[in-house]
């Protein structure tokens, strides 16, 4: 399968730094066809910044080297400087929003915080999620905008939402009248995210799910491949799965595929990360360029440790394609990514955006 939503422009807004007497902003940005980024829309809060100082084109060896067939990767950084007296004092705590123009149209959306407050997780439980955590918050956010539409006021299921790594940016960007619901394995990250960020957005709800797993809940009394969601039928505009599915057996993500049906509104999206496997990427396992060694079949996937599959699991792209069918799901969307050492890519894993009938 080929589908791939159209994108005008490709970048990151790495930092942004309160600095003496302005805000500066650093990051990169490319247009996918090649085209000149004309100017910025920029963003903090509720308030539009005009006034502000730009450098754009400058050398970027490193995003070349990432995406070395990308246009322009070898010039792609940016930055850029806001004095500090035309950012209004509450504005700060906010969310960044950063918007390319490209031959007078918008290109997709970069997030980041500006002083954020709300406290992030101890380091061993931010490495237990991948770590950059709020770096890969803001990333994220940008997917759900750009490629599944999120919209600030949509009622969200964060299935295997960790230690609120999503929820973090999220809390920044949905409004009160949100709904945002998520569930995780491990109990410690749960009472985290319920004991911070819970209070400090009460329309976010973090549930335990007691779910066996041989890497992250040894102790868990349910089958994965059991599990129902604890929410009714049609609850959710957007359901969204990140390495949920890079750690599941094929009978538990058919399972977790047919919960998000259930639970998903008529017309509502999902977004979920994977590993699929293809002509092209068991090519470039073959050939030793994957992160991802995934070359064990067992009960119908595949993975790269026998003695701990769960710890990263890849599917078959045309079954998973069958069971998304299956249930009467659209595929929208299929963004390829660089886990298996592509020279392109949006996102490090594979990633669907599906919409329900």
């Amino acid at each position: 399968m080929t589908l791939t939503q159209s994108l005008k422009t490709l970048g990151c807004l790495g930092d942004v730094t309160l600095e003496a007497n302005h805000v500066r902003l650093k990051g990169w940005i490319t247009s996918i066809q090649g085209e000149p980024i004309d100017q910025f829309k920029l963003r903090i809060g509720n308030q539009e910044i005009t006034e502000f100082k730009l450098e754009k084109n400058l050398p970027s060896p490193d995003v070349q080297k990432l995406f070395p067939t990308l246009p322009n990767s070898d010039q792609a950084r940016f930055f850029i400087y806001i004095p500090l007296d035309k950012i209004a004092p509450e504005q700060f705590n906010t969310l960044v929003q950063l918007i390319p123009i490209v031959k007078g149209e918008e290109g997709e959306v970069l997030f980041n915080l500006l002083e954020s407050t709300l406290p992030v997780p101890e380091k061993e439980d931010r490495l237990g999620v991948g770590g950059s955590f709020k770096f890969v918050a803001c990333d994220f956010l940008g997917h759900f905008v750009n490629k599944a539409q999120l919209k600030p006021h949509e009622s969200i299921l964060d299935a295997g939402c960790g230690v609120g790594r999503m929820a973090y940016s999220l809390s920044y960007y949905l409004d009160d009248t949100a709904r945002y619901e998520g569930f995780d394995i491990v109990e410690k990250w749960i009472n985290w995210s319920q004991s911070v960020i819970h209070e400090h957005r009460p329309n976010f709800n973090f549930q335990w799910a007691n779910i066996y797993n041989k890497r992250y809940n040894t102790e868990g009394t349910i089958k994965v491949e059991d599990y129902s969601f604890p929410y009714g039928n049609e609850q959710f505009d957007f359901v969204f799965l990140t390495s949920v599915f890079t750690h599941l057996y094929a009978n538990a993500v058919q399972n977790y595929l047919k919960e998000v049906h259930r639970v998903l509104k008529p017309g509502g999206r999902c977004l979920c990360t994977l590993f699929l496997l293809n002509e092209e990427s068991e090519a470039l396992i073959k050939t030793g360029k994957s992160s991802q060694n995934l070359i064990h079949e067992i009960e119908g996937s595949f993975c790269t440790d026998l003695d701990i599959p769960e710890a990263s699991m890849g599917h078959r792209e045309s079954s998973v394609m069958q069971w998304i069918e299956a249930l009467g799901f659209t595929v929208s969307a299929k963004y390829d990514g660089l886990w298996c050492g592509r020279n392109f890519g949006t996102n490090y894993q594979d990633m669907l955006i599906l919409k329900k009938a």
